[in-house]
């Protein structure tokens, strides 16, 4: 209640006379590899873009080959395959048509499909409160409906706009494409797409990364299904980016994570790593051979395997990762991030309030 409070009080706050802030972020519209958008119109539930298909040029098949390994050797049909399984790109504005403000928040998220539905009823008090929209989607081939989203939230009235990435680290190619989108990496790591165009004062918020809180959090999925800590080991499985460097970061990460659940719990053990779901099958079978070493050792010296990943939502890993411990004994909690109700009211609110609070208006 003291953190809505707090938001209520920034809101009040927001509202007082002020010039335009001229972002860092105002661009010229480059659309150098952004799909053709016939139809801006809201579905049935306001959703703009939704279920529109990705149109794959040569000049954009090309491109994704030469930045992203595993890429590499696939064919423009298996591509277009992967961009249609990773779901829709669109822009949902959240907030009633009503509410005016003139700080606003862009949620950014990988998507969780039919989950997002629920994600938004999980941040009402927020979307109450500032006007609130999200643009799902990995962003790999438009930026569209990132666009579309800024323009919802400067037509109620936003002047600054706080960005929300809604993934697990700050080291990896996604992050990376949206900072391209806003101006902020010189190069983007997927398609060269247009970047944002925006009168507003654009703040940019970190990701969960290491802090406590996700710490916490796994701790308490590891307890739900926990019957006696002290003889269970506890593994943090990570998705994991693709690429080394991004890889040794993020291990550098969960292994904080794995500390401070250790310190703050009675478990026997806390050991972490990631599976680099999205390089190269090569890199991907090294990274399971070591987690099913890991679960091996556990079982031979006794002790009961607890599986938690630190994903935002539930639909990424989960089900390879029951076949990469297939015939092994463990128990895995496949809950995500976002489930836990600490990560909305907590770290979600912490987040936005403290980038208002460190940039007033």
């Amino acid at each position: 209640m003291k953190l809505i409070y707090s938001i209520c009080m920034l809101l009040i706050a927001s509202q007082a006379p002020s010039g335009t802030h001229n972002s860092l972020n105002q661009h010229k519209n480059h659309n150098n590899h952004n799909m053709a958008v016939s139809n801006n119109e809201p579905d049935e539930l306001g959703r703009r873009l939704y279920g529109m298909k990705h149109e794959l040029t040569p000049e954009v098949s090309n491109e994704l080959r030469r930045k992203i390994p595993l890429f590499n050797q696939y064919t423009d049909a298996q591509i277009s395959m992967s961009m249609s399984m990773m779901g829709s790109n669109y822009a949902w504005y959240l907030s009633k048509p009503e509410l005016k403000a003139k700080q606003g928040v862009l949620i950014l998220l990988h998507g969780f499909r039919d989950g997002d539905q629920l994600f938004k009823q999980e941040i009402k008090n927020f979307t109450d409160i500032f006007p609130t929209a999200m643009a799902p989607g990995m962003s790999m081939m438009m930026s569209n409906h990132i666009q579309l989203a800024i323009n919802d939230l400067e037509s109620a009235g936003a002047e600054q706009i706080v960005i929300v990435p809604i993934v697990s680290t700050s080291h990896n190619t996604l992050m990376r494409q949206w900072e391209y989108i806003f101006g902020l990496e010189k190069e983007a790591p997927y398609a060269s797409v247009a970047k944002i165009t925006s009168k507003s004062e654009i703040l940019f918020a970190n990701p969960p990364g290491d802090n406590p809180l996700v710490a916490e959090i796994l701790i308490d999925h590891a307890l739900e299904i926990s019957e006696n800590p002290k003889e269970e080991v506890v593994i943090v499985v990570a998705h994991g980016p693709s690429f080394e460097n991004d890889n040794k970061k993020v291990s550098e990460e969960l292994l904080q994570l794995a500390k401070i659940m250790k310190e703050d719990s009675d478990f026997s053990d806390v050991q972490a790593l990631t599976l680099q779901d999205d390089a190269t099958p090569d890199i991907r079978k090294a990274n399971v051979a070591q987690l099913r070493e890991m679960v091996i050792n556990a079982s031979e010296a006794k002790k009961t395997v607890l599986v938690v990943t630190n994903l935002i939502g539930t639909r990424t890993i989960q089900s390879k990762l029951r076949k990469d411990l297939n015939k092994l004994d463990f128990k895995f909690n496949k809950k995500g991030l976002s489930e836990h109700p600490n990560f909305i009211d907590e770290w979600l609110g912490q987040t936005i309030l403290e980038k208002f609070e460190n940039n007033p208006i």
